[in-house]
């Protein structure tokens, strides 16, 4: 420990200052883009591309070392999921999702909110949470579900734990399993949900028996 140093590894301080600089912009910018008229129009996608091409301009002269570092796999990965969830958007099964989901929202606020909170958990582990959690949002914005109600809580415990489950829940956990494939450590798909499961439940558990809490 006496023999660590902190500034090991920056070859530049201008840079490790400017790259914090744009760390905290790009994290301010993104929290406030709803709320910004032209960003809100724009979307998300726009800002994090804007800020990627701002740092391939000021360090051009080093974009091979950026290119050489990014993981193409998963990019490709990611490409391909997230065709596959707005094909399945466009052909209706996440729109069957939430008309199930809105029957359970009907059973009443003790058995509805733990029920969609594990069903949802359910469906984000196949379907990746981002495009569920909008999915979701819709549908109880159409119901008219007010923001103080426990469900939105349901919906935000549900979806971000429920991607824990497999590895293509969430983005997390496919990076986790990409890094240990990239080590020579075999994990398989069953693998990972056996070994998730019951980290998975516990989480759930407490995450139902908070929000059933919150209701009373």
């Amino acid at each position: 420990m006496a023999g660590f140093d902190e500034n090991d590894g920056i070859e530049s301080r201008g840079f490790f200052w400017f790259g914090t600089a744009m760390t905290i912009a790009f994290v301010l910018v993104i929290a406030s883009t709803s709320y910004v008229p032209v960003l809100r129009d724009l979307g998300m996608g726009y800002v994090a591309l804007t800020f990627a091409l701002v740092m391939l301009v000021r360090y051009k002269s080093v974009a091979d070392k950026f290119y050489q570092a990014i993981d193409w796999d998963l990019l490709g990965f990611f490409a391909g999921l997230f065709v596959v969830v707005n094909v399945m958007e466009h052909a209706q099964v996440l729109g069957l999702i939430g008309k199930g989901l809105a029957v359970i929202i009907g059973l009443g606020d003790t058995l509805g909110t733990g029920l969609m909170l594990v069903a949802a958990a359910g469906f984000s582990s196949v379907t990746d949470n981002i495009p569920l959690a909008t999915m979701l949002a819709k549908i109880l914005t159409s119901m008219e579900i007010g923001k103080d109600s426990s469900l939105w809580w349901a919906v935000v415990f549900g979806a971000n734990l429920g991607g824990n489950l497999t590895p293509i829940g969430s983005a997390s956990t496919l990076v986790a399993v990409t890094i240990m494939h990239r080590h020579n450590l075999p994990m398989s798909f069953g693998a990972f949900v056996i070994k998730a499961l019951p980290f998975a439940v516990v989480q759930l558990i407490l995450a139902v028996v908070w929000v059933l809490l919150a209701l009373s």
